[in-house]
């Protein structure tokens, strides 16, 4: 028993993975959730459909951001995740979006003031720097 437990989770891990689509493990009842009262999309898209720029941090693999589709003119994605990174290029940068590699959260690779709207879905951050580069008007 212990044995083929052992070897199961083996052929788990050689499974391949890439961004942030989790239907793979959620399609095996490893994981559950319920549905949230809200929902993050409705709740940022009246934000960004009024604004010129925006940062997404923790882009992934981009699906969330490709989603959402109308962006703003300057819309640009952080990524920590090294394997994610080409990834989200080959999604985003054919709609526009700079994709920019982070390993630091006290370090965004952008000028003060450079945002109208920062969203963060599940990323570290370091608050003094989202600021940072948030215009004083911004979200």
């Amino acid at each position: 028993m212990k044995n083929n437990l052992f070897e199961h989770f083996l052929r788990e891990y050689e499974k391949p993975f890439s961004g942030w689509d989790f239907s793979y493990i959620s399609g095996t009842g490893r994981i559950d959730s319920s549905p949230l009262p809200w929902s993050y999309c409705s709740k940022i898209i009246p934000y960004i459909k009024t604004k010129d720029s925006l940062l997404d941090m923790g882009t992934g693999g981009g699906e969330f951001l490709y989603m959402l589709q109308s962006l703003p003119k300057y819309t640009c994605a952080t990524e920590g995740y090294p394997p994610n990174i080409p990834i989200a290029r080959k999604k985003l940068e054919p709609i526009g979006v700079e994709v920019h590699e982070v390993s630091e959260d006290n370090i965004l690779p952008f000028p003060d003031d450079c945002f109208e709207v920062v969203i963060n879905r599940h990323e570290s951050l370091s608050e003094a720097e989202v600021f940072r580069v948030l215009k004083d008007d911004g979200i």
